[in-house]
């Protein structure tokens, strides 16, 4: 073989081989919640009014695109979709979350709660570790880390930008005393209650869909994990009690997390 045929061939395989490998970094995204077909009772002509209307769900997404300007991120506001579920990719470190009016319009969710999802998608962006894929421009946070960050961080950054997000009218004996004895003002204790009651309304919605019975704050996961789990934590419980240690700034459960 001629000497510059051969650079010429093995040129080509080598720029055929780059693209295959760039071609492998394919955008990866990361879901709220498991796939469902809950999709299937949503209706846009349901006679019954959501707790989340098409106005509050277009100001807490755009709240959230406010709070989190500093870095640019696509969040998809997709009303009329009937998808019950949310999402979050990252492409060469560009984040484009997509939320659905599905979810939104589902009897389980409260304006709180449809705010910790968001959140949720946001902290798979900017958690940070444990990451579920760390490969540069394209990682993503643990799932039990975007729910620990929904509350620990973003729920403030959002409620401080809509009012209705601090106004919780009712709540148990068990949130109450809680944030009593964690707030110090009275800002952090409407938040307070805010996300441990958007955590309930979570709690309620992914019950349904694995049927494992409401949790409740009160009963924590008992689980303690070998190692960290970077999915789905195994137990609806135990993304209650992750809500829960973010909100009053408690460590991570170890029915995911390992030290």
């Amino acid at each position: 073989m001629p000497r510059n045929v051969f650079f010429v061939f093995v040129f080509t395989f080598i720029s055929l081989f780059s693209v295959n490998v760039l071609a492998s970094q394919s955008i990866i995204y990361n879901q709220f919640m498991p796939d469902n077909d809950l999709w299937k009772e949503d209706s846009l002509d349901n006679k019954s009014l959501p707790n989340v209307n098409q106005k509050m769900f277009l100001k807490i997404v755009n709240a959230a695109l406010q709070a989190y300007a500093y870095d640019r991120p696509t969040i998809n506001a997709r009303w009329e979709d009937p998808i019950v579920n949310a999402n979050c990719s990252r492409e060469n470190n560009r984040v484009t979350i997509n939320m659905y009016g599905g979810l939104a319009r589902r009897p389980e969710i409260t304006p709180e709660g449809f705010t910790l999802v968001l959140c949720h998608e946001l902290g798979h962006a900017y958690a940070g570790k444990p990451y579920i894929r760390s490969t540069p421009g394209y990682y993503l946070s643990s799932e039990g880390q975007a729910d620990y960050y929904s509350t620990l961080s973003c729920y403030d950054k959002i409620a401080g930008l809509v009012s209705e997000l601090s106004k919780v009218d009712s709540t148990t004996d068990y949130i109450t005393q809680a944030c009593e004895r964690f707030a110090s003002d009275r800002v952090l204790l409407a938040n307070c209650i805010g996300k441990l009651e958007g955590g309930l309304s979570l709690g309620n919605l992914l019950s349904k869909l694995s049927r494992q019975g409401d949790p409740n704050y009160e009963n924590p996961d008992p689980t303690i994990v070998p190692r960290t789990l970077t999915g789905y934590p195994a137990t609806v419980q135990c993304r209650l009690d992750t809500y829960h240690a973010g909100t009053l700034s408690l460590p991570r459960p170890k029915c995911w997390f390992k030290n």
